[in-house]
């Protein structure tokens, strides 16, 4: 349903929780001048209104909504940078009394969007600072994180896109820039440009939920996203080795995949995926773990939004060139179709499993709606998921695996234990 252009309400009408849960999504642009800013909003929106001026208070109110919960979270699908409000609340067949929990939380999301903690056109100054302490804080933790560091410098080497060489949260030194106005008018330009999608599953009435929307005050936009990123291959590899005092090695390799969310080798592409890293019966993890010992952790992981294969190792310094053999002889394998029977079907069989666990998950089944919208296609089933992995055939896999071409090599040397002792 169209509550103005480039705002869309979907319902999901579903029985099997107890608790409903909302959420209203913003798509924006990455863009590497309004990551920052953009995470600043969502720390923002979970904290403080007018109505609730303080974490306290805004706790406080939720917890009297028989435990209503409230959070933001940030993600990423190729060049789309998502901001969400989470809202989960018991469905009314389970409150008692003629308390309408639904129209509890749409005035408390009303309240956060439209009535936020400001003065004079900025985010109120105390307030904000302490958020963007926060978040910087939250940053220097994972940057002490070698394989969180490790993984944001592939990402450099391999995007030519800045925006999509930095961290969903953007920067320490990008958020150190930013201040209580500029994040403020970042939130009025989400609300008035961004994408929305507010998506209600569960048991609820869904014509008084469409009746309180309504009257949200949200314009008509103009939105064209990008739905998918892709950038040309070159024959160059780009690499980087850094030396770092840590008992730590880590080797990143950066594949260049031109393979996308909803083509046709997408099946294929999962399949493959999960038969060279993606689960613990996969070549990377028998091979270069189990049978030769090469790594305390190996694996893979598939973004189809930007058409990105990433494999990583935990290595010793001294096998990194022995690792990276063993890991192009798998891919190789997979290339020249050698490789059995069994391990097609098991990794099927881990792909539906997983996929039947997240019909169990409402925000999966919000996810998969979104995806759906985004790419103008059907909700796809589960049905329909299973026959398409089902119809992967071996030469399928051989022509998905055939396509990656790497493009990028990341190493983070890791001095030894004596020279750090020597330190």
């Amino acid at each position: 349903m169209k509550l103005a252009e480039g705002v869309d309400l979907h319902f999901i009408k579903n029985q099997q929780f107890k608790t409903n849960h909302l959420t209203f999504r913003f798509s924006g642009h990455r863009q590497i001048k309004t990551v920052s800013r953009r995470v600043l909003v969502a720390q923002m929106l979970a904290t403080a209104s007018e109505a609730f001026p303080n974490n306290k208070i805004f706790r406080e109110r939720l917890a009297n909504l028989y435990g209503t919960s409230f959070s933001t979270n940030v993600s990423v699908r190729g060049n789309i940078h998502i901001v969400d409000i989470d809202i989960s609340f018991v469905s009314n067949r389970y409150v008692l009394g003629q308390e309408n929990l639904l129209s509890e939380v749409l005035a408390i999301l009303g309240e956060v969007l439209f009535r936020p903690l400001i003065s004079l056109e900025k985010y109120q100054t105390k307030t904000f600072d302490i958020e963007k302490k926060n978040l910087i804080r939250y940053l220097e933790i994972d940057e002490q994180d070698q394989f969180y560091n490790s993984s944001i410098s592939l990402q450099e080497l391999y995007y030519e896109e800045q925006a999509l060489q930095i961290s969903k949260y953007g920067k320490k030194d990008l958020i150190q820039k930013e201040n209580a106005f500029t994040a403020y008018q970042e939130f009025q330009k989400m609300l008035k440009e961004d994408k929305i999608d507010i998506f209600l599953l569960g048991d609820f009435d869904d014509y008084q939920a469409t009746r309180q929307l309504i009257h949200f005050p949200l314009v008509d936009r103009q939105v064209n996203l990008q739905k998918v990123y892709s950038q040309e291959f070159i024959n160059i590899v780009r690499e980087k080795v850094v030396t770092k005092k840590t008992t730590q090695s880590i080797l990143q390799l950066g594949y260049h995949i031109p393979i996308y969310y909803g083509g046709k080798d997408y099946y294929a592409m999962l399949v493959a995926e999960g038969m060279l890293g993606g689960f613990s019966h996969s070549k990377l993890f028998s091979v270069v773990r189990e049978k030769e010992s090469l790594a305390y952790t190996v694996g893979s992981r598939y973004d189809a939004f930007s058409g990105f294969l990433r494999i990583y190792a935990g290595i010793e310094k001294n096998s990194r060139a022995k690792t990276f053999k063993v890991i192009n002889q798998q891919i190789n394998e997979l290339k020249l179709g050698r490789f059995s029977k069994q391990l097609v079907e098991q990794t099927k069989q881990m792909l539906i499993g997983n996929a039947k666990m997240s019909m169990d998950n409402p925000k999966s089944l919000i996810e998969q709606m979104y995806s759906s919208v985004m790419f103008d296609k059907e909700s796809p089933s589960i049905k329909l998921f299973i026959d398409n992995i089902d119809r992967v055939s071996k030469r399928d896999i051989v022509a998905a695996v055939g396509l990656m071409k790497l493009q990028a090599v990341y190493f983070l040397e890791g001095e030894s234990d004596e020279s750090l002792r020597k330190d």
